[in-house]
């Protein structure tokens, strides 16, 4: 049986663009920063957290960060010049880094670089919106720090509501491959198909604009993505509306959202450990507010948390 939860709702709405060609503007009405001058927060080093740092990373006193921008607010974007990376996903790892006593060092680069990068070892860690999956802690080692819920957004008026499989039989959706969303679909695609449904049409694109474009012109009925960055793109544009959101929840998905190192070099130890002294300092909390966040927010930070933990 699969396992759903339909997640309520509540959400600052933010009210002006993040790099997405609007006459830019300083802050929301909710007062989000989106300058290049962020007064990003900022966290001490911890002596016990400081201690579980892997050596090497200790030694050079960087941590390097890889990470993706694909202007999808409030987790990762461009400031209103259009140049500066701001977003929850930033602050989050520059106050990680902080705890552990090392200068943050982020690199901007793409989805599939990033994780070659962390096999490499030119990322010690990558903050990019990464669920934790299975598959993936087969490989790869994950510190949690966020939940991850997913939002449908659709054309104004569409009179789509999404709750379960049965509300996208026979419908297309656009989605990014290789994405927890995806696993998702494919398995309420399934369930459509053994209710005797139609199976959900699936459709990939791999950058905003794509899927974006798509659903404008009626390509898709549907795209499922992060439910932040789908509440943000729908309250700015006035084109599109959400029309649910999800945990992301089955039978075999209890994903959060969490920092990727590689396996078994002790990073993710180090970085549960910050993550837990930011919950217990409120600077954790005072982060996901900022970004309008605090419905995801965990109670505390697992390395390679199991389905059911950390909620």
């Amino acid at each position: 049986m699969r396992r759903f939860l339909a997640g309520g709702w509540v959400f600052l709405l933010l009210l002006t663009g993040c790099a997405d060609g609007k006459e830019p503007t300083a802050a929301t009405s909710s007062g989000l920063n989106l300058t290049p001058q962020q007064k990003r927060l900022t966290a001490t080093e911890v002596d016990e957290v400081a201690a579980l740092v892997p050596e090497r990373v200790r030694r050079a006193g960087v941590l390097h960060i890889g990470g993706t921008i694909d202007n999808t607010p409030p987790l990762s974007c461009y400031a209103t010049d259009n140049k500066t990376p701001i977003g929850f996903e930033l602050d989050i790892a520059v106050l990680v880094a902080g705890v552990m006593g090392l200068k943050p060092d982020r690199e901007i680069t793409s989805w599939e670089n990033m994780f070659l990068g962390v096999d490499s070892g030119k990322y010690d860690v990558a903050f990019s919106n990464i669920s934790v999956t299975e598959e993936r802690m087969k490989t790869y080692d994950f510190a949690s720090y966020r939940r991850d819920r997913l939002g449908f957004e659709a054309r104004e008026g569409s009179d789509l509501k999404v709750d379960e499989p049965a509300d996208l039989a026979g419908k297309s959706v656009a989605l990014a491959s290789g994405s927890t969303q995806e696993k998702i679909m494919l398995e309420w695609s399934a369930e459509n198909r053994e209710a005797g449904r139609p199976a959900i049409d699936i459709q990939y694109y791999q950058k905003a604009s794509d899927y974006y474009l798509a659903l404008q012109s009626g390509r898709v009925d549907v795209y499922v993505g992060p439910s932040s960055s789908v509440v943000y793109h729908a309250e700015t544009t006035g084109q599109t509306e959400l029309v649910g959101v999800v945990d992301s929840v089955t039978d075999t998905i209890d994903s959060q959202v969490g920092a990727m190192s590689r396996k078994n070099d002790g990073t993710a130890k180090a970085v549960a450990a910050a993550v837990n002294e930011l919950i217990r300092d409120g600077k954790y909390q005072k982060v996901l507010d900022r970004w309008g966040l605090g419905d995801q927010k965990i109670s505390e930070s697992l390395v390679n948390p199991s389905v059911g933990e950390g909620a």
